[in-house]
């Protein structure tokens, strides 16, 4: 994949609506689906490590995959392909915000926007949950996870590293 191609496939997953997780579908869509230059495997293998770097999930997945595809050069030009869809708008915005800052239409955003953001990424979380999660241990485990948070005030630190060396044990043992 040449840089040109690497920068608009991210171009065209940073204006998706919605967010990370749904430009993450659309990315899983275009580069396991459509051009198989990735396994499913691998897709959710580097997702899960963009997932805990220090910085967007998006921004990381970029950099990994423009980096895999193209070395420095790609994953500068992968990046600069996500960020820029939302730079402009959230300059404009930013702009308009002080110009109607106090205004009673500023009130209507949260019954507005809110709905359609939720909606959009209750649709990529079951699109991609249908493929990840299967009825199994690793089902089990989640809902065990977040019930002892609710029910016993369980530090959700604590079990991220747990689960994290149940996976690695899991994996080494090939189960």
């Amino acid at each position: 994949m040449g840089l040109g191609e690497l920068f608009r496939l991210f171009l065209r997953a940073g204006m998706i609506f919605g967010g990370g997780v749904t430009i993450m579908a659309e990315l899983s869509r275009e580069l396991v689906e459509r051009r198989g230059v990735v396994t499913r495997a691998d897709f959710l293998t580097l997702y899960g490590l963009a997932r805990i770097v220090p910085s967007g999930s998006m921004t990381a997945l970029a950099v990994a995959y423009g980096y895999v595809f193209g070395r420095w050069p790609g994953a500068f030009v992968a990046l600069t392909g996500v960020a820029l869809p939302a730079l402009v708008p959230v300059m404009a915005l930013v702009v308009l915000y002080e110009r109607v800052q106090g205004s009673p239409w500023l009130g209507v955003l949260p019954n507005t926007l809110m709905p359609a953001a939720v909606a959009l990424l209750a649709g990529a979380v079951l699109s991609l949950g249908r493929e990840v999660a299967r009825p199994s241990l690793e089902l089990a485990i989640a809902v065990a996870a977040f019930a002892s948070v609710l029910a016993l005030r369980l530090d959700p630190s604590l079990l991220l590293v747990a689960g994290g060396v149940i996976g690695a044990l899991r994996l080494r043992d090939g189960n």
